[in-house]
């Protein structure tokens, strides 16, 4: 799965700090309106997804999700949060590179490939600066895209 299908510019953002990670889902979903879900139904759905383990790692990037009925396509939202966000995993740092996904329950395979494929082109500390340098969204997109392309 390619990245390329998936990236929508205005689903790109660079964010000023977001202290709190339930704060940083309600900037997220802002740009995902129009899915199906309310945006209470999206944001519980994280949280929910949190509560059984957070999505953060730690190296700074996070990968909250959430499959619900009413999406009809894959989702997704990506943010860099300047200061980094607060992901409540006592053992990660603050995450600052957010790959936020959404996916429709009768295709669970899309969701676990677009998981998968974030997880390889973000992986490496020379990947991450290019990503933590970007200073608007354009940028992150352009950045996101050609990492994209590099792995085959």
């Amino acid at each position: 799965m390619k990245l390329d299908t998936l990236l929508q510019r205005d689903r790109i953002l660079v964010l000023d700090a977001c202290k709190e990670r339930d704060e940083l889902f309600e900037r997220l979903i802002e740009p995902a309106k129009g899915l199906g879900p309310s945006n209470e139904a999206l944001i519980e759905s994280l949280i929910a997804r949190e509560a059984i383990g957070p999505t953060s790692t730690p190296e700074g990037v996070a990968f909250p999700h959430a499959i619900l009925d009413g999406i009809e396509e894959t989702a997704l939202v990506v943010a860099l949060v300047l200061g980094g966000t607060n992901f409540e995993s006592g053992e990660h740092p603050h995450c600052d590179i957010i790959f936020c996904m959404f996916g429709n329950p009768a295709r669970p395979m899309e969701h676990v490939q677009l998981l998968a494929r974030l997880a390889r082109i973000s992986r490496g500390v020379e990947t991450l600066d290019r990503f933590r340098a970007c200073a608007d969204s354009e940028s992150l997109y352009a950045a996101l895209v050609e990492e994209d392309r590099r792995h085959v």
